[in-house]
């Protein structure tokens, strides 16, 4: 059903406005490639709607032991994985079938994805931004 003349919000307008709040872009430079990308961390909403990291693999990382031990754990950390890097990456986009202008999570470094992941959970922040709020200058 149109919503033309009913003054109905349009699928337009929540695009419209969820792209407006979605955070900037952020330049940021991978530990182990040493060059930057733009990356934006993902909105709360995101985090609600794909799942979190599995609770009983996400305990075994926290503890510091090898986290994936069975087929199970593997494929449960890429189903939240690589959404998590297809969201967070701007500039290379990835993609799982990678085209002109994009990358393939299997060419990241693992070093890189670790450090991509923990900036878009907010473990990793610009120490620059960080000071600056801190000091009331943000």
């Amino acid at each position: 059903m149109a919503s033309d003349g009913n003054h109905l919000a349009t699928p337009e307008d929540f695009c419209r406005a969820a792209a407006a709040s979605r955070p900037e872009p952020e330049r940021v430079v991978l530990p182990k490639l040493g060059k930057p990308v733009l990356l934006r961390r993902p909105t709360p909403m995101w985090f609600l709607f794909h799942g979190q990291l599995p609770t009983s693999l996400a305990a075994r990382l926290q503890a510091g032991q090898v986290g994936v031990e069975t087929v199970e754990d593997l494929r449960a950390l890429a189903e939240w994985m690589v959404p998590l890097l297809e969201e967070v990456f701007v500039e290379p986009r990835l993609s799982l079938h990678p085209g002109p202008g994009e990358i393939s999570p299997d060419w990241l470094h693992v070093e890189d994805a670790n450090f991509v992941i923990r900036w878009a959970v907010g473990e990793v922040a610009d120490e620059d931004r960080d000071l600056a709020s801190f000091r009331g200058d943000a």
